[in-house]
């Protein structure tokens, strides 16, 4: 009877757990639903839904830290936390004059993808005045937007070391970006048999940019 007994207490406790377990997941889903939810309804733009999220998220997330919080609840919400950045970061640049630059970049990347499996299609569907247009763009303004990116992104979050490691991301997003948009245009040409134009001189070397990103990445 002894053993029963203490079967049936042990039975018990794992089904109150198990309970307790379930509600703690149900209140993780009807917070990150309010925080959508409010989101939505108080911001226009997907970048102020972002900002919004994120200093939710992230005030959430030092909370559980502090308290030595974990768990699926925790995981969930930082995973959460790291989509909402990655919105973020792709907003930002969007907002900055990087628009064309990235959406040429895609455009051209695709199309390349696309020639390599089919012979046919012709490799060089590229307008060499917007490419200039876009060499000499970021060549005169890049160091301008990103001051600009600095000082929106240290603005738009509470937590110091929230805002400086969403900068990095930032910028590191950015280097990325350019890297890529060099090795397009060597791709194009090469692929039209021709050497680089004389406006490519105009293209910032990643290593200027590199250092100049190290200038805001302050340690954390």
């Amino acid at each position: 009877e002894t053993a029963s007994l203490n079967n049936a207490t042990a039975n018990s406790v794992a089904t109150a757990g198990d309970m307790l377990l379930q509600d703690l997941n149900e209140l993780a889903d009807d917070f990150l639903s309010l925080m959508k939810r409010l989101a939505e309804e108080t911001h226009t733009s997907n970048k102020n839904k972002a900002i919004f999220l994120i200093n939710n998220l992230d005030s959430v997330v030092c909370i559980f830290r502090e308290r030595r919080v974990v768990g699926k609840e925790l995981n969930r919400i930082l995973e959460d936390l790291l989509k909402q950045r990655e919105l973020f970061v792709e907003e930002e640049l969007l907002c900055h004059g990087f628009s064309k630059m990235i959406a040429f970049l895609q455009q051209t990347e695709a199309h390349l993808v696309a020639a390599a499996k089919n012979k046919d299609m012709k490799q060089d569907m590229v307008n060499v005045q917007v490419v200039e247009a876009l060499v000499r763009d970021f060549a005169s303004n890049w160091r301008q937007r990103l001051e600009d990116m600095n000082r929106n992104v240290l603005s738009y979050f509470s937590n110091f070391r929230n805002g400086m490691e969403i900068l990095k991301q930032v910028l590191t997003q950015l280097l990325l970006y350019y890297t890529r948009f060099q090795d397009v245009l060597r791709k194009v040409f090469a692929a039209r048999g021709q050497a680089m134009p004389s406006f490519c001189k105009d293209l910032v070397p990643t290593a200027t940019i590199l250092a100049e990103i190290k200038k805001y990445a302050l340690s954390i």
